[in-house]
């Protein structure tokens, strides 16, 4: 039994080697494609009244279903907006659902109640509620007040709801300086609300909340703290492969590993951990070509890559082929491969597979980052959830 531990250690710390390599491994053209639209992307500075206003509150996991296939994983209120130019409405209040994929019952509900505002016969003020990305807002006795502007992104995964405050009774809402939120999905309590009213309602502040400035930092600098733990054990592991640290010329240690790989591959067609090893040198050999060779080389590259992957499915070295592939493509510019995706899903799967907390949370920044790239917010959001959740 401890022989099994120790080697799935020892294996674990093998596996962070060679992500480690692949990673190191990056093309330098690669990384410099994406620099235009980053350093850019730096300067520019959108008015919060065209993205919905300044973030108020920010609830995590708000009814306990975020690990789930169309879970919710966050809930963000944000601040009112009031003389917003070339938008539908001048004066809106903006809520958006992040779910973990697109919900299989897409109806939201969500009840809400001010400080400012008596209560009616019900303990809740008004009902916004979308059904089929249409939004209409009631007031407590079910009557129609207006429609809502609803905005569902990523196949789903995000709706941004804004409630027009022209109505009297709405531009109640300025005022307040709490406010209280029942939700419901796909007319089902969720765990959270009941029938006509509302139980263990979130509360959210309507001022934007300066503590969350630095937010964005404080993950960035988490980041960084994982990337250099996991490097650190992986530099220690002491199983590397002898091309992967050749000194001299780097083409011909690139040259090396993929004689040694492509002639594992021969006497074994299905030796999977040679098939993603030679994926991976493929795509580092695309660092020391042409932009145009390149790009050929990381599509050859996933053709072996892909196959591998296939047949490790359920088999011992499975998170080895997983953090090849996922290490190329969190590597390479999603504007030209489009790989990020594939590149989250990998790390997410491998994370699954190990028992290792180190590997475990670092796949999950990475899946974070990849995620990032490719503008899935909400699953972006839920890996750092889970990195965080690992190092606990």
């Amino acid at each position: 039994m401890k022989f099994e531990k120790a080697k799935k250690f020892f294996y674990g710390l093998k596996v962070a080697r060679t992500a480690l390599v692949c990673v190191l491994g990056v093309p330098m053209f690669f990384v410099f494609s994406e620099v235009p639209a980053n350093f850019i992307g730096g300067f520019l500075r959108v008015d919060p009244s065209y993205t919905g206003g300044l973030v108020a509150e920010e609830i995590v996991d708000p009814i306990g279903n975020a690990g789930e296939r169309g879970g919710l994983v966050r809930y963000t209120v944000h601040q009112p907006v009031t003389g917003a130019r070339w938008q539908k409405s001048a004066e809106y209040w903006q809520v958006v659902f992040d779910f973990n994929g697109a919900p299989a019952k897409k109806q939201e509900t969500v009840y809400i109640a001010a400080d400012n505002m008596a209560e009616s016969a019900r303990p809740w003020n008004f009902a916004l509620k979308i059904d089929g990305g249409q939004g209409k807002v009631y007031d407590s006795k079910g009557a129609l007040i207006c429609a809502a502007e609803v905005y569902p992104l990523n196949g789903g995964e995000q709706v941004k709801a804004r409630i027009p405050l022209q109505d009297k009774r709405l531009q109640a809402l300025l005022g307040s300086k709490k406010t209280w939120h029942c939700i419901e999905l796909g007319g089902e309590s969720g765990g959270t609300c009941k029938t006509g009213g509302r139980a263990a309602p979130i509360e959210a502040r309507m001022a934007a909340q300066k503590k969350k400035n630095g937010q964005a930092d404080d993950d960035e600098a988490f980041v960084e703290r994982v990337k250099k733990i996991y490097e650190g054990a992986a530099n220690n592991s002491g199983a590397s492969d002898s091309s992967a640290t050749d000194d001299g010329d780097p083409m011909a240690a690139i040259n090396a590993a993929l004689q040694k790989y492509e002639q594992k591959i021969k006497e074994n067609p299905n030796d999977y951990i040679s098939l993603a090893n030679y994926g991976s040198w493929l795509a580092k050999k695309g660092g020391e070509s042409s932009a145009l060779k390149a790009m050929k080389l990381v599509k050859d590259a996933y053709v072996y890559l892909d196959k591998a992957a296939e047949l490790c499915a359920g088999k011992e070295g499975e998170i080895e082929v997983l953090m090849n592939r996922a290490s190329v493509s969190a590597s390479v510019p999603e504007m030209v491969f489009k790989k990020s995706e594939v590149g989250a899903n990998d790390f997410t799967k491998a994370a699954s597979l190990s028992d290792n907390k180190v590997l475990k949370a670092y796949c999950h920044v990475m899946a974070y980052e990849c995620y990032k790239k490719c503008n899935k917010e909400s699953k972006a959001f839920l890996a750092l959830q889970e990195a965080k959740k690992a190092l606990e």
